[in-house]
């Protein structure tokens, strides 16, 4: 009984202290509101460049999967999320030590593979913590809680960020290594429920033989599920869109003459604002349901497309203003979708089945975002950012119209509407 009372007491800390640990663990703090401006101005590295570290941080990540695993399962979750959250702050020492673009590709290896074992760990944690009945609706909760949290405190950190940057360009960078610090301390708060039995314990051999074998499962699904094909290339082509539009607004600001210290506070704006759109996901979904992707995603292309035309067409007074409230738009559409994806990609499945799922789907649309990424790369070095960001909203506009077209009858539908072999994971499993 004592076991008992110790494991729920376990569980009802971790509960409570899951939110504060994302605020500063979700991704990294005072530094995405300078990164386009640290990596060209400090680093010396071109925005095409940019653009090529980011392709290579998507593969970085897909790579350290396997690695990560292993680690998480032979040290557990919570020594999982210290070895994660410690290997973040040796991202930023190396991206302080290491000087151009080869000390950015060296932190980003090390970042992928901290980010790969944390997420593993502190994601099994939470489910672990809140597994009783209702356990899932509650995990949705203190996530979306931790993500709000968080898009909060780096909008308000980042308003100071650019003055910052111009006192000393490796200053906000001090600070992001500070919160991930922070984040490190707080991991060791935490208690693992099922604590790691050493004759379970996993060698690499055993991870990949599994990892070959959830792999083939997950496919098979896919295959002949028309729902998980449509959502994986709507995840995928979105995903990608996003990662080259965000390089590409830095480069646009930068290419408009907006000042280093206005810079930052403007993303910092977009950061706060997309903590409010976090917070509402789920009324926006509860408004819109099956509608939630569609809105989204022409909300976010058609932003693209103002930007574009305004920065190719109008003067710099009329465009600037335009430009920075669609940022914001942009903003507030990545940060829905980046809490509402694995919420619609795991729809139909049970705890059994939800990794095989989503390592396939990290695999599949890491790839696809990587290849779209290198494009916008190559799109950048031949044109300047105006014709750029023109050209890659159309290309954008274009595509999500084409995949939305093909979701309509694959995606979206009422439970009895689909297939029993586009919602039902579990038969393969057995097999």
């Amino acid at each position: 009984m004592s076991n008992k009372r110790e494991i729920s007491e376990r569980k009802r800390k971790n509960a409570m202290l899951y939110p504060l640990y994302k605020m500063f663990s979700w991704d990294l703090i005072c530094f995405y509101s300078i990164e386009f401006l640290f990596y060209t101005e400090t680093k010396g590295i071109t925005a095409s460049q940019v653009l090529l570290t980011y392709a290579l941080y998507i593969m970085f990540k897909l790579l350290m999967e396997i690695p990560a695993v292993t680690i998480a399962d032979v040290f557990g979750k919570r020594k999982g999320m210290i070895i994660g959250n410690t290997l973040v702050v040796l991202h930023f020492a190396i991206l302080i030590g290491l000087p151009g673009i080869i000390g950015i590709i060296i932190a980003d290896a090390i970042c992928a593979l901290g980010y790969d074992i944390k997420t593993i760990s502190e994601t099994n944690l939470l489910y672990d913590s809140v597994s009783t009945r209702g356990g899932e609706g509650i995990y949705s909760k203190l996530d979306s809680k931790g993500g709000s949290w968080y898009y909060w405190l780096d909008g308000i950190i980042c308003l100071s960020a650019g003055y910052l940057f111009i006192l000393n360009n490796y200053l906000p960078i001090y600070i992001g290594l500070g919160f991930s610090l922070v984040s490190t301390i707080l991991s060791f708060e935490f208690h693992d429920i099922h604590p790691v039995d050493k004759k379970d314990r996993k060698n690499i051999g055993k991870v990949l033989q599994e990892y070959n074998v959830d792999l083939k499962i997950s496919a098979k699904f896919i295959i002949k599920s028309n729902r998980m094909k449509a959502y994986i290339l709507f995840g995928s082509v979105f995903y990608g869109i996003i990662k080259v539009i965000d390089t590409y607004k830095s480069n646009l600001l930068v290419a408009k003459g907006i000042p280093d210290e206005q810079f930052s506070m403007i993303f910092a704006i977009m950061t706060l604002l997309a903590g409010v759109a976090a917070y509402l996901s789920r009324k926006l979904h509860k408004k819109f349901r099956n509608r939630t992707l569609t809105f989204i995603s022409l909300l976010f292309v058609g932003a693209c497309l103002i930007v574009g035309i305004s920065a190719n067409v109008l003067t710099d007074s009329i465009s600037i203003p335009i430009i920075i409230l669609m940022y914001a738009v942009l903003k507030m559409c990545s940060a829905t979708w980046y809490i509402l994806k694995f919420k619609y990609l795991t729809n139909f499945s049970t705890p059994e089945i939800r990794n095989k799922i989503t390592f396939t789907y990290e695999l599949i649309t890491g790839i696809i975002a990587s290849i779209i990424s290198i494009i916008g790369s190559l799109i950048l070095k031949k044109f300047d950012i105006n014709a750029s960001f023109l050209i890659v909203a159309i290309i954008a506009l274009v595509s999500i119209l084409i995949v939305l077209k093909y979701m309509k009858t694959r995606i979206g539908l009422k439970p009895k509407e689909y297939k029993k072999e586009d919602i039902e994971m579990g038969a393969l499993i057995k097999k």
